[in-house]
């Protein structure tokens, strides 16, 4: 039987567990709380924040649920499992993010680093409108798209039996699509990562 590509980042991340931590961890640990300091204090107390992409709660569910009412939702649950074993107090759900409903204007803050990059190109622009939909009036999303264009498939990624799959454009045609949404840039950069890397969104409805 042929993997869809989402076939093939869930049963990666169930495959991965803690291991995907343990590879990112000095980069979560340094970049994500800066990332996450931009936003926290934009939103109000309390608001409502939905993360998609949460993984193993380490460090934004942690970090965002001390403060606010968060919802993490994850592909695996695998990795949902341990998001709710290491920040028991939030609240998490197995999900794919292209087939979630909300009313409009749930929340205040939305976040979603390096995940957005997950799911086909030609399912994203959907996906943004529906976040741009469920976000309060002056609310704010948080990130991370790509810097150029690619789709592919990684085996033996991070650990052997492991495949991923990416799909993103270039960070010009992101930026053109959340202008067209009706979506404010409050900064954007370049994060560099390897030989390529990624772009760093805070947007502003």
């Amino acid at each position: 039987m042929v993997k869809t590509p989402k076939d093939i980042v869930r049963d990666g991340y169930d495959r991965l567990a803690s291991a995907y931590r343990k590879h990112y961890q000095s980069d979560h640990e340094t970049n994500y709380p800066n990332w996450l300091a931009s936003l926290v204090p934009l939103l109000p107390p309390t608001s409502k924040v939905l993360e998609l992409g949460c993984a193993d709660g380490l460090p934004t569910a942690r970090y965002l649920s001390q403060q606010f009412d968060y919802l993490g939702i994850d592909l695996s649950p695998v990795q949902i499992e341990l998001a709710r074993q290491n920040v028991p107090a939030a609240q998490f759900a197995v999900a794919d993010m292209t087939a979630l409903s909300f009313p409009e204007q749930t929340f205040s803050g939305i976040v979603a680093l390096y995940s957005i990059i997950h799911i086909p190109l030609t399912e994203q622009p959907v996906l943004l409108r529906s976040l741009y939909r469920w976000l309060k009036p002056n609310g704010y999303l948080l990130c991370t798209v790509g810097a150029g264009e690619w789709t592919g498939t990684d085996e033996n990624w991070i650990v052997p039996g492991a495949s991923m799959y990416w799909s993103h454009t270039d960070a010009s045609t992101y930026l053109s699509w959340f202008t067209a949404m009706g979506f404010t840039v409050v900064h954007s950069d370049f994060i560099p990562e390897g030989n390529s890397g990624h772009t760093l969104f805070l947007l502003r409805k």
